[in-house]
């Protein structure tokens, strides 16, 4: 297998489309879609959080007012403490049926106020094999399964772990990848690709950096 996956010191991706929620969403549907067996209306994980403000926030009211009207929306949701001198945070538990409204709602609230944290932040994860865009057939021999997680919020990003199945990283992967990138909403970066190997137990992975 091929995996594809940030490092640790840096976990997310930046997408294609600035910020503009209504049209990166309009993008991940469209690689999902295209490239993957996710259905979109069903995402493995959707959850919601709204923060207060912090010392220093300019307009701290405003954030309240935005907790209030996600509340009359989700309901009560479930409120902590961040820490000393951090924000509380409410979150909720969003059902797949409202996935629409919930991102109707991130949208229309554009541009959301700047604060330390949030205001709000929406966060979507889907599980998937790949398919070949064209004759949308899966690909065989997909033992592990991709996933993607989403950030929306005033700043959007990602954060997947893609697993291909190809034993080696030839013509032949190179050019499903270099489809691939025509579909995907942010930019795949060939320095964050291994090529994995089974141990001699076969009970977990030996990754080596791929050279492109």
């Amino acid at each position: 297998m091929i995996l594809y996956t940030l490092p640790k010191a840096r976990t997310t991706q930046s997408f294609f489309q600035g910020n503009k929620i209504e049209k990166i969403w309009e993008s991940i549907e469209y690689f999902l879609s295209k490239c993957t067996t996710a259905e979109i209306d069903t995402p493995y994980e959707i959850s919601l959080t709204a923060y207060s403000a912090v010392k220093g926030d300019k307009s701290p009211e405003l954030a309240e007012k935005i907790l209030a009207e996600t509340k009359s929306l989700f309901g009560k949701g479930k409120t902590s403490k961040m820490g000393e001198g951090f924000p509380t945070e409410t979150d909720w538990k969003i059902s797949n049926r409202d996935l629409q409204k919930v991102i109707n709602y991130l949208i229309n609230g554009q541009p959301w106020p700047k604060f330390t944290f949030g205001p709000v932040e929406l966060v979507i994860s889907y599980d998937f094999n790949f398919i070949n865009p064209k004759t949308k057939k899966e690909l065989p021999n997909q033992e592990n399964s991709s996933d993607t997680m989403i950030w929306l919020s005033k700043r959007c990003c990602c954060s997947s772990d893609l697993w291909f199945p190809f034993i080696e990283a030839d013509q032949t992967f190179f050019n499903y990848i270099n489809e691939l990138q025509t579909y995907l909403p942010f930019q795949l970066e060939h320095k964050y690709l291994k090529r994995g190997r089974p141990n001699k137990n076969g009970t977990s992975y030996i990754f080596q950096k791929i050279i492109s």
